[in-house]
């Protein structure tokens, strides 16, 4: 009996996962991604070859070109994972630990093992888009921009077909 159920079950997942993949939904994209031509990679993980890997994916991609500076940047991509650092002022700080502010964005918590890829608007520096992927040493690292460019792909193919 127990075979008979597990094998119902993966019956029914099998046939209903290519309708879950065809019902994934996507967040619409700002136009300052499509428009934008220069990015800044921006690490806060602390591993530079985390940045590497992301500027190497931009490279083969060839869609942007990347900036020097933030400034100079259309869009930002940040990446950061669960041990990210960030820059902590002296006057930010009492006793060498920094003071909680009410009026600081809550940043949602990574879960160790992975890393996160956002689109951040360099004037603003608010996040457009981000992605979140299992960080596999051990394997090619060459799926950061996976998230992005599938959400690309499919809002210029949603605007062709219209």
């Amino acid at each position: 009996m127990k075979t008979f159920l597990s094998l119902g079950v993966a019956a029914v997942l099998l046939a209903a996962s290519p309708n879950l993949e065809a019902n994934k939904t996507y967040s619409p994209l700002p136009a300052i991604v499509f428009t934008g031509k220069t990015v800044f990679i921006e690490n806060s993980t602390g591993d530079a070859t985390l940045q590497h890997s992301v500027y190497m994916e931009l490279a083969r991609w060839g869609r942007f070109v990347l900036a020097e500076s933030r400034d100079k940047a259309d869009i930002v991509l940040a990446i950061s994972g669960p041990s990210s650092v960030r820059v902590v002022s002296a006057s930010e700080s009492a006793s060498g630990y920094p003071q909680a502010r009410s009026d600081a964005p809550v940043e949602p918590v990574i879960p160790a093992g992975f890393t996160r890829i956002s689109v951040v608007d360099p004037k603003s520096g608010k996040t457009l888009w981000f992605s979140q992927n299992k960080t596999d040493l051990s394997k090619s690292r060459t799926a950061f921009l996976d998230g992005l460019r599938d959400a690309m792909e499919r809002q210029e193919s949603g605007h062709r077909q219209k």
